[in-house]
């Protein structure tokens, strides 16, 4: 456990140095203080609005923070070799890349909290409040970003860095709108091809859960962000978030374990 912890302390301090990171934070601080410009315009809608688009920024730029830092990390220690002195101290595949699924889960909740210290006085100067509610949609775009880190460590561990980015993205793109590719095989003129789309949308992993948009949200701003999420779908969907991150983790340490790095 205490390697765990090192490796994972390590590669926080690497990621917390890139530059780059800090070139997301920027524009998606950009995209929440845009939400307020946008509340200003709407009409009588401005909470709602506010809410909407700032936590749409959060998830997007969490969402692309962890497909770059996931991908870009552990390849780079592959290139570099710098994974070799590791790997050869008493330290197991599983437990290099736990810490490393670990030390990038750290950054990106250090970058959601930065995000929030824009988002949450946004909300409050429009009149809001920060309720369960909202704290509950924050919770869910955390889970579905450590979905995305276990996904990005399991394409990296055996393709390239650009086809790794494509997959992660492909897949979460299709993930979001897994429930769209279930409705398609209740479809009448589709329904020779309903198996397929229910094998589809069953083996996909539903990121759909994890949004906090759309029908979640919807009639919850009567009362500024009411408790919309019950405490069973939230738990249920942490359940189901953690699974497919253990999941995409057993899988790279397989694949990872195959590698001949020595």
């Amino acid at each position: 456990m205490i390697k765990i912890f090192a490796i994972a302390h390590n590669t926080f301090r690497e990621a917390i140095r890139d530059k780059i990171l800090y070139g997301f934070l920027f524009f998606a601080v950009c995209i929440i203080l845009f939400s307020l410009v946008l509340g200003q315009l709407s009409l009588g809608q401005q909470i709602r609005t506010t809410v909407d688009v700032g936590l749409f920024g959060i998830s997007l730029f969490s969402v692309l923070i962890s497909i770059f830092i996931g991908i870009n990390l552990l390849n780079k220690e592959i290139q570099k070799r710098t994974i070799y002195p590791v790997l050869s101290k008493p330290v197991s595949r599983p437990a290099y890349l736990l810490g490393k699924f670990l030390g990038i889960a750290l950054v990106l909740l250090v970058q959601i909290c930065l995000m929030l210290l824009v988002f949450f006085p946004l909300v409050k100067l429009q009149g809001g409040h920060i309720t369960f509610g909202l704290v509950t949609a924050v919770v869910l775009i955390y889970f579905e970003v450590l979905v995305i880190i276990s996904m990005a460590l399991f394409f990296t561990s055996f393709s390239s860095p650009f086809l790794s980015g494509i997959f992660c993205l492909g897949l979460f793109v299709a993930g979001r709108n897994a429930h769209l590719i279930a409705e398609l095989s209740k479809q009448e003129n589709l329904k020779a091809l309903a198996p397929l789309f229910d094998s589809v949308s069953t083996a996909l992993p539903n990121l759909y859960l994890f949004y906090p948009s759309g029908k979640m949200v919807e009639g919850a701003f009567a009362s500024v962000h009411a408790q919309f999420i019950s405490n069973g779908y939230l738990f249920s969907t942490i359940g189901y978030g953690l699974a497919v991150c253990f999941g995409f983790l057993c899988a790279a340490i397989v694949i990872l374990n195959r590698r001949d790095f020595l």
